[in-house]
């Protein structure tokens, strides 16, 4: 195979659609290859930014047969070049082709999502950078009882800036705004910022995290009076688990 096959392979790669032996393959290439390398570390990049950046969401009937339409038009109105290559060339295209297709198909998916989730893009792309710093971890926040629903992720640095992003959360009183904590071993909660979700319930919240708490392995929302807590003096809505 030459270098365009190869290139013609990565969008697959990106959405796992290789087989073994096609894998096998592309990563001899890119042993050898930079530019192949720094191309695939884009296209997983994209497929990790739209992982990260929404809970799952069903496209409506309207949008997935408007779609799927659109592709139907594109592939019986097509035309075939014939190229002076190996079927097996040709195969190569043609299934990069139907990749691309496939892998553009999910960015308008998961980009109309985002834009109807409060403009979220740019602050996913925020939470993207911050999860690819050397060092960055990414917590899970599931819901207790009081918000069995909320879900809600944090990335932080070695140098203690995180970010928050959180969905489903119920609405708070007046006067009341949810709050984040750190929890270290046995020690009292450290408390964080407050925060208030929109009208959908999802919040982006930009924090750092205080000095001592940077060992932090729990970490749990409440619901606070607005101006903050010293002390939690409600139920846990969401938390995270001690990594083992």
């Amino acid at each position: 195979m030459v270098h365009d096959d190869y290139k013609e392979m990565i969008p697959a790669r990106a959405l796992s659609a290789l087989d073994a032996a096609e894998e096998r393959a592309l990563n001899e290439h890119l042993e050898n290859c930079s530019e192949c390398r720094a191309e695939l570390e884009d296209w997983q990049a994209t497929a990790a930014a739209l992982s990260l950046a929404s809970d799952p969401a069903e496209p409506s009937p309207q949008v997935r047969e408007r779609i799927l339409s659109e592709v139907r038009k594109d592939l019986s109105s097509s035309k075939v070049i014939p190229f002076k290559s190996t079927p097996r060339r040709t195969s190569w295209l043609t299934f990069g082709a139907i990749a691309a297709v496939v892998l553009l198909t999910a960015l308008i998916i998961g980009l109309a999502v985002l834009w109807q989730q409060n403009q979220r893009l740019t602050r996913d792309t925020e939470f993207v950078e911050l999860v690819n710093t050397p060092g960055a971890r990414v917590r899970e926040l599931r819901g207790a009882d009081p918000a069995q629903s909320a879900t809600a992720k944090l990335a932080y640095d070695r140098n203690g800036r995180a970010i928050l992003m959180a969905s489903k959360l119920p609405n708070v009183p007046e006067g009341k705004a949810y709050q984040l904590w750190f929890i270290v071993g046995n020690k009292p909660p450290v408390p964080g910022k407050t925060f208030v979700p929109d009208s959908g319930g999802s919040a982006v919240l930009k924090a750092e995290i205080p000095r001592e708490a940077v060992d932090a392995n729990v970490f749990a929302i409440t619901v606070e009076p607005a101006a903050g807590s010293s002390a939690p003096t409600s139920p846990i809505y969401l938390r995270s688990f001690e990594a083992n």
